[in-house]
């Protein structure tokens, strides 16, 4: 069964304000859908995204390791990526 969540939840789910949950629905950087006027999200894309994104932090982090690049460098790196 489907869990569908309003920006107010995913936003309490995420712990971000519900403002930045539609700031990021409304440029695709997390996967969501209009009914209406109204934002509605999908959990296990939600789910699906966070294994994506942690994935990206992992690899990140042994690339930068294996680069020799400081841990203050490659926090503000990880910020960076698309």
């Amino acid at each position: 069964m489907e869990e569908i969540l309003t920006a107010k939840e995913l936003g309490h789910f995420l712990k971000l304000s519900e403002s930045t949950i539609y700031k990021l629905a409304s440029t695709g950087e997390i996967p969501g859908f209009k009914i209406g006027d109204s934002w509605r999200f999908d959990m296990e894309e939600i789910r699906k995204m966070i294994g994506g994104a942690k994935e990206i932090s992992k690899k990140m982090r042994g690339l930068a390791k294996t680069q020799g690049v400081p841990k203050k460098d490659y926090s503000m790196s990880l910020r960076n990526a698309d």
